[in-house]
């Protein structure tokens, strides 16, 4: 939770007054969008370690292949404002990745605990 505090306050107070970026999309509904996912897709993940392990894997690659659904629809529902600046494709591609490498820091020690203790 802390994280996407972070990069809620970077974005809203950073990254916008730097490049004077109007908030024609609220900055929120990003964060929204990108942490929401990210936290849902760390508890399932958690849930599904624990109770079916061996379906882990294909959770967590269709989950985020759903979040990419998600941004692909959220950018083109926001097409007219993207296309009056377009470095706001650029930002949400950005928190897109950096959402992404979190949760892949906070995931891959869950799939690894069951893969150690299998090997042991």
């Amino acid at each position: 939770m802390c994280f996407i505090a972070v990069l809620y306050a970077i974005h809203l107070w950073g990254v916008i007054p730097v490049f004077s970026i109007n908030n024609t999309i609220p900055v929120i509904y990003q964060h929204l969008l990108l942490g929401g996912f990210s936290i849902i897709i760390y508890l399932v993940t958690q849930f599904i370690a624990k109770h079916y392990y061996d379906m882990v894997g294909f959770l967590v690659l269709g989950f985020l292949l759903l979040k990419m659904i998600f941004v692909g629809t959220f950018i083109n529902v926001y097409k007219l404002e993207i296309t009056e600046q377009p470095i706001l494709k650029y930002i949400i591609l950005i928190l897109y990745f950096a959402y992404l490498i979190f949760l892949l820091i906070k995931i891959v020690p869950l799939i690894n605990v069951k893969t150690l203790n299998k090997k042991e």
